[in-house]
This record gives C-alpha cells, sequence and structure tokens, in this order.
C-alpha cells in the first residue's frame, strides 16, 4: 500500500523504550528541529495535499468547496478526498482527477473518520461507536454503493485497510480481529486491543491493557501475533515503515496538540534517533528509512525529513498555528 500524507502543509530523555528482550541500551542524542534553520531538500515525494491542492509528483488538483480538505489516497486514476464546512467534520467524499470535474460519491459522513483502501476500490469507516457496539461500513469509491456493513461488540476502530481486509481493534471486548469484508469473515487475532497496524509491513501494535491503567505497548507481527518483538510501558507506535523494519514511537500518554519528541527504532526496538519540537503534526514513513514528520517550531512550521542522521524540509514554511 503506498500510503499518503493528508495533512503535510494542510496535512500534516531515557532510552528504555521498546527494547526487544535483550537489547542493550544506547544513547542517542536528541536532534532538536527548528524548521526555519534546516536545508531545503527534496519535495515530499508521497501524494499529499498543500493547501487545497493535490500534488503528486508533477500532477496538481485542486480542491473546491467546504472550509477543510483530507486526501484519503489515490483511487484509479484520481484521488479520493474528504471536504467539510463544519466543526464536526461531517461532509462529503469526493474523486478528483486532473482535468475533470469533481464526482461526489457519498454524503453527511464524517470524513475524517474515512479510510480507502489499500487498492483505492473501497471507502471505509467505524461509524456510530459507542461502548456497546460499532457498525463498520465499506463502500465502494467509485460510486459510494454499501459493499458491507457489520456491527461488532465493543468499541472499536480500523486501524488499517487492505484491498480486501481490514484490521480492527475494540475495547472492551478487548481484541484485535482480521474481518474479510469480501466474504464476510471475521477472525480474532489476539486478545489485545490493536491500536496501529500495518498490513504491508506485517506489524500489529497492540496494549495490554489501558495505558492510562499501566498498560504497556506490544509489538508483533499481524501473520503471528502472539510474537513479540518488542514491549514498551513509555512508548507506543505512531507509524510503521514500509517493510516494517523501522518504527516511529512518542510517548505512550502523548495527546492533546501533539507529541514533542518521536523516536525512531528498528524493528527490534533499537533506538536509531530522537526528534524534537515545540510539536509534531503527522507523522508518516516515505519510504523504509527517511520520515517525514509535520514539525512545529516556535514561530515556523514545515514538513521535515529525517534519516537517522540528517534532517532537511521538504516544504516550504508556514507560520505555526495556534490552538
Amino acid at each position: 500500500m503506498k500510503k499518503t500524507v493528508s495533512v503535510l502543509v494542510a496535512m500534516a530523555a531515557g532510552v528504555a523504550g521498546v527494547l526487544a528482550s535483550g537489547a542493550p541500551a544506547q544513547a542517542v542524542d536528541r536532534q532538536v528541529l527548528r524548521p526555519a534553520d534546516l536545508p531545503r531538500g527534496a519535495d515530499v515525494r508521497l501524494p499529499h495535499l498543500e493547501g487545497r491542492t493535490v500534488v503528486d509528483g508533477d500532477v496538481r488538483v485542486r480542491v473546491r468547496g467546504g472550509d477543510r480538505v483530507v486526501l484519503l489516497g489515490r483511487s484509479g486514476a484520481g484521488y479520493a478526498v474528504g471536504v467539510t464546512a463544519r466543526d464536526d467534520g461531517r461532509g462529503s467524499v469526493r474523486v478528483v482527477r486532473p482535468g475533470a470535474p469533481a464526482r461526489v460519491v457519498l454524503k453527511g459522513v464524517q470524513v475524517f473518520e474515512m479510510l480507502l483502501s489499500a487498492d483505492g476500490k473501497h471507502l471505509t469507516r467505524a461509524a456510530g461507536s459507542t461502548a456497546e457496539k460499532t457498525t463498520v461500513t465499506v463502500h465502494r469509491t467509485s460510486d459510494g454503493a454499501l459493499v458491507r456493513q457489520r456491527t461488532f461488540p465493543g468499541s472499536a476502530q480500523i486501524l488499517d485497510v487492505g484491498n480486501d481486509r481490514m484490521v480492527i481493534g475494540s475495547w472492551t471486548p478487548n481484541r484485535t480481529l482480521s474481518w474479510n469484508f469480501a466474504t464476510g469473515t471475521a477472525t480474532t487475532l489476539v486478545k489485545r486491543t490493536g491500536y496501529a497496524a500495518s498490513i504491508e509491513a506485517d506489524r500489529l501494535a497492540t496494549f495490554s491493557r489501558d495505558p492510562y491503567d499501566g498498560g504497556c505497548s506490544i509489538v508483533g507481527r499481524l501473520a503471528a501475533p502472539q510474537t513479540r518483538l518488542g514491549r514498551s510501558c513509555d512508548e507506543r507506535v505512531t507509524a510503521f515503515s514500509p517493510r516494517g523494519g523501522r518504527m516511529a514511537t512518542v510517548g505512550i500518554l502523548s495527546d492533546g496538540l501533539g507529541p514533542t519528541e518521536v523516536r525512531l527504532r528498528r524493528s527490534n526496538g533499537r533506538l536509531v534517533a530522537r526528534y524534537a519540537a515545540r510539536f509534531f503534526g503527522a507523522v508518516v514513513f516515505e519510504s523504509e528509512r527517511a520520515l517525514l514528520l509535520d514539525t512545529n517550531g516556535t514561530k515556523k512550521a514545515a514538513v521535515v525529513r529525517c534519516t537517522a542522521t540528517r534532517c532537511v524540509r521538504a516544504s516550504a514554511l508556514r507560520r505555526t498555528q495556534t490552538y
């Protein structure tokens, strides 16, 4: 699955952390990122938004209407976008493409909750979630037609969507499911709540229990969810690299405006780099080794591309938003 960056430019201390058993602790200097002081590198290589324009290499598609736009991803020769003018996020999903009028495929949906399947053919959402039940819907991207709908017990969220299946994490019951929406078959992967997953990378992150009640993060493989690659009671995963060799982590209870530190780790938990800023927005792997961080300094913000040893700006500077 080729990921998109939906909020880039409009998107976008100790070392114990997630060390695997037997991995030695190591000292890694913290890099404080000040976007205005960083050298300019290449533009973001993933499809992303610049203001209200979808940018994908040389392709530029302007999105009209609404106040806020979210890029869901590529769909055939076009791009699926969510558009809303409401504070509650309710709006429409459209397919836009160069030289053609936008096509509205869904109306009255929470656009920031929609996830596009890896092949771009299906739009998915965990709708009407309560403590008791959650309804998951799957629509065709081409025309918005409902393909499959199922209600799961507990409060659930979709973690990732492949071509015909999705990974779902739920509380009460605490478990992680694989749901094949082509056949309607659901399988319990592990009886722990999943909070991050990548079908492409074969990675799954779960909580041993509620992290606000002393729960820890456990990282394993989707194909063998009982195996453990790493465990941490201090950090949680916020992104996996495409092949699963690396992951980005933040404080396990990070919330609100955004984390002030992001750590780059190998799949066995070994610390590679530490990045700090006033706060970070979206964190996405551009490639197996390059991490894109929506970095907010005191006055200026930008998308920053970091590898283990070097960070550069991958976008123009903008003013840091105040909330």
